[in-house]
C-alpha cells in the first residue's frame, strides 16, 4: 500500500482530490489531509515520511516550498497548482509532475500512471529555480466585471465590490447599493481576483476589505463579521479560517 498525504488549504478541494485518487488507484492510502505549512511540518516531525506527496503551492500561511526549507523531503512530490504556463514550464524544467487546477480525473490517471511506471517525480525540486521562473510574470487580476442591469451592460470596478455571495446556486456581485447576478462560480472568482483585496471566508462568501464594519470574537474560537451592506445571514468565520483571516487583515 502506497501511503500519501494531501497538502491543500481548501478542504473541499482536498476531499475531492482524495476521492479522485481513490477512483484511480485503490493501492494509495491517504494518511493525512494537511492545510498549512505549519501543520505539515508538525505532522512530518511526528510521523514516518509518506511515499508520495500531493502539494498545493499556495497555502494559507505561505508557499508549500517553505516545507522544503525546514524538512528534508526525500519522496516524490506531485504539485497541484492554479498557476499559469510560466510556472508549468518551471516545473517541467525541474522534472516535477503537476496537476493543473481544476483537477480532472484523467489528469490524475496520467500522473499516477507515470509515477507507477517510471517514478519521474523529482523528490528534491530546485525550489529557487521554480520561484525565479514563476516571478518572471506577475499575476494579472481581474479589475472590472461586466454585468447586466435592467436593459444595460455595466462595468463594475473591483473597488466598488463589497462581496460575492452564493445563494441557492446563484452567484451575486454585491456593491454598496446594488446586487447583480453573475455567471462565475466562487471557485473561479477566487483565481481571478486580487487576493490582497478579497478573501473567501466560507462556501457562500468572498468579501472585500472595505465591506467589513466590525469583527467580533465569537464562541468556539470563531469570528463574527458585520458587513456593509449586510447579508441576510450571519457571517461566521470557522475556526479553521480564523488564522488565515487574521493574516490577511494584517497584510
Amino acid at each position: 500500500m502506497i501511503k500519501a498525504v494531501i497538502i491543500e488549504d481548501e478542504p473541499l478541494t482536498a476531499n475531492r482530490l482524495k476521492r479522485l485518487i481513490g477512483k484511480v488507484r485503490e493501492d494509495i492510502e491517504i494518511v493525512a489531509l494537511l492545510q498549512t505549512v505549519k501543520e505539515t511540518l508538525e505532522w512530518l516531525t511526528s510521523n514516518d515520511e509518506p511515499d508520495l506527496y500531493f502539494m498545493d503551492i499556495q497555502l494559507s500561511d505561505g508557499l508549500s516550498f517553505d516545507i522544503f526549507s525546514a524538512f528534508k523531503i526525500t519522496k516524490p512530490v506531485i504539485f497541484t497548482t492554479a498557476y499559469d504556463e510560466y510556472a508549468i514550464k518551471a516545473f517541467k524544467a525541474n522534472g516535477i509532475d503537476y496537476l493543473l487546477k481544476p483537477i480532472a480525473l484523467d489528469d490524475i490517471e496520467k500522473s499516477l500512471a507515470r509515477y507507477r511506471q517510471y517514478h519521474p517525480v523529482s523528490p528534491v525540486p530546485d525550489i529557487e529555480d521554480i520561484l525565479r521562473k514563476v516571478s518572471q510574470k506577475q499575476p494579472v487580476y481581474k479589475a472590472n466585471f461586466l454585468v447586466e442591469w435592467r436593459d444595460q451592460l455595466l462595468s463594475v470596478p473591483e473597488t466598488d465590490i463589497a462581496y460575492f455571495h452564493l445563494s441557492n446556486k446563484i452567484t451575486y456581485l454585491v456593491t454598496a447599493d446594488k446586487k447583480f447576478v453573475i455567471s462565475s462560480t466562487l471557485d473561479y472568482l477566487e483565481k481571478e481576483i486580487n487576493p490582497h483585496l478579497f478573501i473567501r471566508i466560507n462556501r457562500q462568501l468572498i468579501i472585500s476589505r472595505k465591506c467589513i464594519k466590525n469583527i467580533h470574537v465569537y464562541f468556539g474560537n470563531r469570528l463574527k463579521l458585520y458587513l456593509f451592506p449586510a447579508p441576510e445571514e450571519e457571517v461566521i468565520v470557522s475556526r479553521e479560517r480564523v488564522s488565515e483571516i487574521k493574516i490577511w487583515l494584517d497584510s
